[in-house]
């Protein structure tokens, strides 16, 4: 009889109400949740405060006071991927609440709610997942599903809210956040922290860091940024103003370029030790990684263009992600794209010396193909069901791909059209949300060209043509074909050289349909197609033109020429058209005589990755360490030298040579102009450590004890445990990393995982291959985006061999079911290694 009278005064409450299916509330954050909450949540704000205690062990405790706006009374689902008994308390608009936990949710029942403005407050204990707590500071990283491990929230893209922050933290600890600090005091050893509110944000973009930091303030035309840092050495903290330099510079070039005035209360930066990515766009606390932003004494180019294209990256962010952000994370790339392809144009005036459009051929292309070549490859725009999935979606596809096709398309629009239609896409979207179809509708204002159909093929396609040289009689035909069998047109410009005897002729072709004819260039002797960087793709030129090719790079007077022929080169050789030894020949030949140094640092990777990833034969080796040596002891420029050393220590296997380094380490004596940084003695420590296992003790101790910084001597005993010489205790360091708590500094991580399957010790790591798979769904549950696949390339990229490419495959066939996204990162990873090993079964 009590059962039947609650029934019916439940039924009786739920009058005027509306239910939520209870299938919306599935593990994550599916996309019907979220599209059902984005209709009936509105008006969203955060009132957060944390108390954070000295020891990292000890619990942050937490309260969240969160008001919205309701259409009508119904249920009420919030995200927190936390224990349920994490949960202290829960009242809703004043009163307790008899909400449930489940699947990851908090379900408020509707009877609790009103139509119009509710009121939750949450007392609970804090995730740790997300806090990244160090002996003494911590920072959030909350993309990009993360803030519901940290918080009870509603964590999705496009619910955009303001929120209020004040921490409790231990006396001395610096804080920054998003907003403006709006009032700190101190008591009993304690500090209040209080900051302003924040202008709308997704739960992504909130983020706090608190701790033992320096902070130093730089102001540029009334304009004013902090820098947090933790750096103890002088030399590094003399560059803090020019990193400062470089965000002010950044920032008013984004100001001019959109018409947008900087959308946000401030623009501060912290520079982290073992951050997780290169940097992170939070409003008002950017975070950095600190070997990014702290360069050696003697930078290279490369160094030098990286820290300044990362700054960009991130300042771009605060428009295209920030300001107007993608509704859902299938569109992370629209932030993304114009975060990289801006970043590299607000780079020019910063090194007007540089050749960019060089840079930008070296940036994208062969790291977008060294994804898009994969049975792995993606779409840039990829199905997302579940935001559980959205840390799969980052790729080289989304990073380095993408840009290639933004290029293309202002190609298309023209210049100033592009940059009308940018304009008027951030004016529509201020503060809130929109996908690549959004701005395509716009863009489309601007041109006649049917850019809906373009960017199917380019956007919601995966893979890249392979785009061959075919001749029939007298024809000459360029022919385009689909990797993947769906018989998919890639339409794009190929540029193509032309050469007969000592002349040469350049043809811009417009490529639209699988066969192409070429009219009058039958007599020619050889045809390049994919010239100059002119197109995308894997351009396959007739044996003869590229046999002519590797014997006359050094022609190619065109710096992006060059670049471009090396590129063709390389992809053959992947692709098995072109010899391992003749490439590596080619590449040791043009080195002496290469004066650019982007294009130099190239061809030392490619080299590289040419010993590494093909059977080469014991004089090859030789002769690439005495040329590399040559190089290091008699380069033309310090930059020179240095690269060629840093090559060569990641290659080098003879006695002799082994002995040479360990010289140069041991007595810290390096070859004249050879400016050898701390980080170079420190990766010598690691690779000889591995090749002198007699020694390696020694070593390790004796390089420990020349290390002063406190984060970096923390790095390097973390590390150096995979160069141990004793197998059990590599074995043992191994299984450690299986648990999640041994494994939170991810970077460190990756770095032992690479040392523990070094390519000397290949054979003693097959073991690692199946344990590191079965646990790849796990770590993709407990670490941030990259790390999926970061731990498999760190883990695959020392082996080649028959036997761990099978270990590979047979995981794979074991698990037919495998979830796609994660599947693909190993496919991407095991490609090398798929490929040398199918090499050696043939």
């Amino acid at each position: 009889m009590k059962n039947v009278f609650w029934n019916l005064f439940g039924c009786l409450l739920l009058v005027g109400c509306t239910q939520v299916s209870s299938d919306l509330a599935v593990p994550g954050v599916s996309k019907k949740l979220a599209e059902h909450r984005k209709i009936t949540v509105s008006d969203l704000k955060y009132d957060l405060k944390f108390v954070i205690p000295g020891h990292r062990n000890n619990p942050v405790e937490g309260e969240v006071g969160i008001s919205f706006r309701l259409p009508q009374k119904e249920d009420v689902i919030l995200d927190f991927r936390e224990d349920a008994e994490k949960i202290r308390e829960v009242k809703v608009n004043g009163v307790s609440s008899a909400y449930r936990f489940e699947n990851e949710h908090l379900l408020i029942p509707a009877q609790e709610t009103v139509a119009g403005e509710n009121r939750l407050s949450i007392i609970f204990r804090a995730g740790d997942q997300s806090l990244n707590r160090n002996e003494d500071y911590l920072y959030t990283l909350l993309v990009p599903d993360r803030a519901r491990t940290l918080f009870p929230c509603f964590d999705q893209p496009d619910l955009k809210a303001r929120f209020t922050l004040s921490l409790e933290v231990p006396s001395g600890w610096e804080a920054v956040s998003n907003a403006p600090l709006k009032e700190s005091m101190e008591k009993n050893g304690r500090m209040k922290i209080v900051f302003a509110e924040t202008e709308p944000l997704s739960t992504y973009l909130f983020s706090f860091v608190t701790g033992n930091f320096q902070r130093e303030s730089f102001a540029e035309e009334g304009r004013h940024i902090s820098v947090y840092h933790r750096e103890t050495e002088l030399q590094k903290q003399k560059q803090l103003p020019e990193i400062a330099r470089q965000v002010f510079a950044a920032l008013k070039w984004m100001e001019a370029y959109t018409a947008i005035p900087y959308p946000f209360a401030k623009y501060d930066l912290v520079i982290l030790p073992g951050f997780q990515f290169g940097g992170m766009e939070h409003t008002g606390a950017t975070l950095y990684n600190d070997k990014r932003m702290f360069l050696p004494e003697h930078p290279t180019v490369n160094e030098e263009l990286g820290r300044a294209e990362l700054i960009a990256h991130e300042t771009a962010h605060m428009w295209f992600g920030d300001y107007v952000t993608m509704k859902w994370f299938d569109d992370v790339w629209t932030k993304e794209v114009f975060a990289n392809y801006f970043a590299a144009r607000m780079v020019e005036p910063l090194f007007p010396a540089v050749n960019h459009k060089l840079s930008a051929l070296k940036g994208f292309y062969p790291a977008a193909y060294s994804e898009d070549r994969t049975a792995g490859s993606n779409a840039i725009k990829q199905e997302l069901g579940n935001l559980n999935n959205a840390g799969l979606i980052y790729g080289q596809i989304v990073y380095n791909k993408a840009p290639v096709v933004m290029q293309m398309l202002v190609e298309r629009m023209g210049e100033e059209r592009f940059r009308e239609g940018i304009r008027n896409y951030l004016k529509s979207y201020a503060y809130s949300n929109a996908d690549w179809g959004n701005l395509i509708q716009i863009l489309d204002r601007y041109t006649p060209e049917d850019l809906t159909t373009w960017s199917r093929v380019w956007v919601n396609e995966k893979g890249m043509p392979e785009i061959a040289v075919k001749r029939e009689k007298e024809q000459v035909w360029l022919m385009q074909k689909d990797p993947f069998g769906r018989d998919i047109c890639w339409p794009q410009h190929v540029g193509i050289l032309l050469v007969k005897g000592d002349s040469s002729r350049i043809l811009d072709v417009n490529l639209n349909e699988r066969m192409t004819k070429l009219s009058g260039v039958d007599d020619f002797d050889y045809i390049l197609p994919g010239y100059a960087g002119k197109g995308y793709g894997y351009f396959r030129p007739d044996t003869a033109s590229l046999k002519w090719c590797l014997g006359h790079i050094r022609e190619f007077t065109d710096p992006l020429a060059r670049m471009s022929a090396v590129m063709i080169l390389n992809e053959n050789r992947i692709q098995g058209q072109v010899q391992p030894a003749d490439f590596l020949n080619a590449l040791l030949t043009c080195l002496p005589f290469e004066e650019n140094p982007l294009l130099y640092s190239s061809l030392l990777s490619y080299v590289v990755s040419t010993v590494r990833n093909s059977v080469v034969s014991e004089k090859d080796i030789r002769r690439t360490e005495e040329v590399l040596l040559g190089l290091s002891r008699k380069g033309e420029q310090g930059e020179q030298r240095l690269g060629a050393f840093r090559a060569l220590l990641n290659i080098f296997r003879t006695p002799e040579c082994t002995a040479e380094v360990y010289r140069i380490w041991e007595k810290q004596k390096p070859f004249e102009a050879l400016l050898l940084s701390e980080a170079d003695y420190r990766k010598m420590a690691y690779e000889l450590a591995v090749r002198l296992p007699e020694k390696a003790r020694e070593i390790i101790a004796v390089q420990e004890n020349r290390i002063t910084n406190p984060d970096r001597q923390r790095e390097f005993q973390y590390i150096a445990r995979a160069v141990n010489p004793e197998e059990t205790v590599r074995d043992s360091l191994f299984r450690s990393l299986l648990k999640a708590e041994n494994r939170r500094i991810e970077p460190w991580t990756c770095s032992v995982l690479r040392y523990l399957n070094h390519p000397l010790r290949q054979k003693q790591a097959l073991k690692y291959i199946r344990p590191s798979l079965e646990i790849l769904q796990e770590i993709q549950r407990t670490g941030d985006i990259f790390f999926p696949k970061n731990w498999v390339s760190s883990c695959l990229d020392g082996h080649r061999s028959i036997q761990a490419a099978d270990s590979v495959r047979i995981f794979l066939e074991e698990h037919p079911d495998y979830p796609s996204l994660l599947k693909n990162k190993i496919l991407q990873s095991a490609d090398p290694l798929f490929r040398f090993a199918n090499r050696q079964a043939n």
